[in-house]
């Protein structure tokens, strides 16, 4: 028979016991919320080095030995499209903890600035001994830096010399996807050319011991000569160390979209021989991007290959139209893309032909930033595309209220790279204590010659809004 004294005991150990177990609840509890506020703030989840924490998980899948190398990594490219996104989020948020510690050090601290030579040779990244001494740096980097197992001694010597900002048009305009969809050339001079074939040739039948005269394949030279965009965003002068981290991750942020936005807009609607074909670009400054080479729109007007929807909204046989006209530059679906504006967007998806992405199924994930698809061939919506257009196709301030779309096969057209986006920290007139960031790129676009045989890319005008 128990006794009081014993029963008391265990009424004891369980009053303790509970207390224990919800102490224990609320510290998982606590950590949980510590975790979701470091992922919402600073990208990441300082966790150690286990190896199945996500920073283990990250070094394993990028296949790289250790955080360093994360650096040079550029998550959107294809060959890391099996990557968890968590874990590419992982990542974003570690390069970001790096650069806003460098630009921490760089304005806060006295340490070198970086520089943006007029060759390739020229750049280099400010040394910033004084990452980690930032309060950011000691906060967020530090952290990071240990979650992902390493240990830096003078943070700058060792992880700022190579550029962050390699590859943050890819990665921080997931939204912007018409960039991303032409294949990207690396320019190893400036100018630089490349050969192509362009028209292919059949073998011929050979008698014994005849010999035959050589036939040349058709072969055309693809000339880029890359443009220089630069973009400024002002930095408060009441900045503090403190309310640093912030302005710099907008800042930074909006250097890069700026950045997109000027080659999405050249792309679509660029001309560069001076006689622009929208009057209002052909009035405005001489340094609007839209002047910075031919985009697909000038392209398929010098070529008159537009196809007229008579100032009535977008249909199916038009669009089929569209495609025949492209001959045999349109009869993979596979190589081809449909560009619009939002209005003209909304127009195609609701066409009974358009799949829209709830029947994608597995095609979801392979066309990825294309909403819907038309017989196969995914849809883009760019927001740089004028939808303030007359009925033949231009802006000309007079009929401002047509659209139109386009259809190109993207193996014939080029984004060739001199130099990826860069990001520094400046400061402004000596007169004024103020901050710039910026953003520097060097590219060109280019695509085959268009041709009354070779029309890649085809022009929807005088769509009624």
């Amino acid at each position: 028979m128990i006794t009081k004294a014993e029963l008391d005991g265990v009424v004891g150990e369980v009053k303790s016991l509970k207390v224990r177990t919800e102490a224990a609840e609320a510290k998982v509890q606590a950590l949980e919320e510590e975790k979701a506020n470091w992922v919402a703030t600073k990208g990441y989840v300082p966790v150690g080095n286990r190896m199945d924490s996500d920073e283990a998980r990250a070094l394993r899948y990028f296949r790289v030995p250790h955080a360093k190398k994360l650096l040079d990594i550029n998550v959107a490219d294809p060959e890391y499209r099996r990557v968890p996104d968590e874990l590419k989020q992982l990542v974003l948020g570690f390069k970001k903890a790096v650069d806003i510690s460098r630009f921490s050090a760089q304005i806060f601290r006295g340490d070198p600035q970086d520089v943006i030579g007029k060759t390739e040779d020229q750049d280099r990244m400010g040394r910033c001994k004084s990452m980690l001494d930032t309060r950011y740096g000691r906060e967020v980097l530090a952290p990071a830096l240990k979650a992902f197992g390493s240990t830096v001694v003078g943070g700058g010597d060792e992880w700022v010399p190579t550029l962050v900002s390699s590859s943050y048009i890819a990665e921080y305009e997931l939204d912007h996807v018409l960039e991303k969809k032409f294949e990207l050339v690396n320019m190893p001079s400036n100018p630089f050319d490349m050969p192509k074939t362009k028209s292919l040739t059949k073998a011929r039948i050979a008698a014994e011991a005849t010999a035959k005269s050589a036939a040349n394949f058709g072969t055309e030279k693809i000339s880029f000569s890359a443009t220089k965009l630069v973009e400024y965003y002002e930095i408060p002068e009441e900045l503090s160390e403190d309310s640093a981290p912030d302005f710099l991750a907008a800042g930074k942020s909006e250097v890069v979209m700026a950045q997109t936005r000027a080659s999405e807009a050249a792309i679509v609607s660029g001309d560069n021989d001076g006689t622009h074909p929208d009057s209002d670009t052909q009035a405005g400054a001489a340094d609007l991007a839209e002047k910075a080479w031919k985009g697909l729109r000038v392209l398929a007007l010098d070529n008159s290959s537009t196809t007229d929807f008579g100032n009535a909204a977008v249909t199916h046989a038009n669009m089929k139209i569209m495609r025949s006209r492209l001959a045999k530059y349109g009869v993979d679906p596979g190589l081809l893309l449909i560009v619009a504006g939002p209005i003209v967007y909304q127009q195609i998806v609701g066409l009974d032909e358009v799949s829209t992405v709830e029947k994608f199924g597995p095609m979801a994930t392979i066309l990825k930033g294309a909403l819907a698809a038309w017989q196969g061939i995914p849809i883009v919506t760019s927001e740089q595309f004028r939808e303030d257009l007359s009925a033949t196709g231009v802006y000309d301030g007079l009929t401002t209220t047509r659209a139109g779309m386009l259809i190109l096969n993207l193996k014939t057209f080029w984004l060739g790279q001199r130099r990826p986006i860069k990001v520094k920290v400046m400061p402004s007139l000596p007169s004024e204590d103020q901050w710039l960031m910026a953003s520097y790129r060097r590219v060109d676009f280019k695509g085959y010659t268009q041709s009354a045989s070779l029309k890649s890319v085809q022009y929807g005008i005088n769509i009624a809004k």
